[in-house]
């Protein structure tokens, strides 16, 4: 079978300065989880490997250097899923968790499919995964936007948004173009047995309810592999990605026959049609190894490579 990989460092408005950083971050995961996969490795583990330097590096958020809460701490949502058996495992609300992607693997093998919170760090701590400080994945750039936001909200000055400091942005649109995007981070991966595997993990939206879950850790809606049709992962607005099952729909355009690119550009302008501010972009891989890419905000970041070609990235 063909190998095959693409990742993607999220749908937004990703300002000019930070493009090459985006560009240079998706291909050191491309070329991570590629090295793997020639080496006969598993999907599983080239996603993993891929998802986990992405949420090492601070560009993204996802991980290390995520956007923060209204309350101003970082909480982080990641999953993955296997094609062949059409088991996940997801997170999501981990505040003391580096890698949560990784988490996200152990959860993958059982009993659970989908750990929160507390729980999820106590199940982190029973397999070995180590916790740390919340402060540990806050960085410059993102303290700064959340002290120059909440001023903002003091003073009342942004249209639409709330006053009172315990709230996020109500209008999650106009606040993410006032101050950052939707960075989250995937991939998806085919290695040689023909075994499929797609991933994500972010930090969610900028100055969010804390506890608030987007799609990234939902089966459907951030993601889904079926080894039979193909796998997508999305990235954007959660919010509107989850109403319109996003990554399932995408799929489901390739069970009826749609080449992958055109599947990702219907399952995105759906996206944008069905739900008022629609916003987003997903991946998408098939079993023989094509690639389909769409979004409808100013830039993503992406990163593919198939089996006897070069890879190819863009933003």
């Amino acid at each position: 079978m063909p190998i095959a990989m693409i990742v993607h460092g999220g749908a937004w408005a990703i300002p000019d300065d930070q493009v090459e950083s985006h560009l240079a971050g998706c291909r050191a995961a491309l070329s991570a989880g590629w090295a793997l996969l020639s080496q006969g490795r598993s999907a599983l583990d080239a996603c993993e490997v891929a998802v986990r330097l992405m949420e090492d590096d601070p560009i993204f958020d996802a991980g290390t250097g995520s956007v923060l809460t209204a309350a101003g701490e970082v909480e982080l949502d990641a999953a993955l899923m296997e094609g062949r058996s059409l088991r996940y495992g997801a997170v999501a609300n981990l505040r003391r968790v580096r890698n949560p992607i990784t988490l996200a693997r152990h959860v993958l093998s059982g009993p659970a499919t989908f750990l929160v919170g507390e729980g999820a760090e106590q199940f982190a701590v029973a397999h070995g995964v180590a916790l740390i400080e919340n402060s540990a994945l806050i960085v410059e750039r993102e303290r700064r936007l959340w002290e120059e936001w909440r001023a903002v909200q003091a003073a009342g000055m942004l249209p639409g948004e709330p006053i009172a400091m315990g709230q996020a942005a109500t209008s999650v649109p106009a606040a993410q173009s006032a101050v950052g995007g939707h960075d989250t981070v995937g991939a998806i991966a085919l290695d040689a047995e023909g075994n499929m595997v797609a991933a994500n993990s972010t930090g969610g939206t900028p100055f969010k309810l804390p506890g608030r879950v987007g799609d990234t850790p939902m089966v459907g809606c951030g993601l889904y592999a079926d080894d039979q049709s193909g796998a997508a992962v999305c990235t954007g607005w959660g919010e509107s990605i989850v109403r319109v099952a996003l990554a399932r729909r995408a799929v489901e355009l390739l069970e009826r026959g749609l080449p992958p690119q055109s599947a990702a550009e219907l399952a995105v302008r759906t996206l944008a049609r069905r739900v008022s501010g629609g916003s987003g972009g997903c991946i998408i891989l098939t079993p023989d190894g094509r690639v389909g890419l769409a979004w409808n905000t100013q830039r993503m970041a992406y990163a593919y490579r198939q089996e006897g070609g070069e890879p190819a990235w863009g933003c």
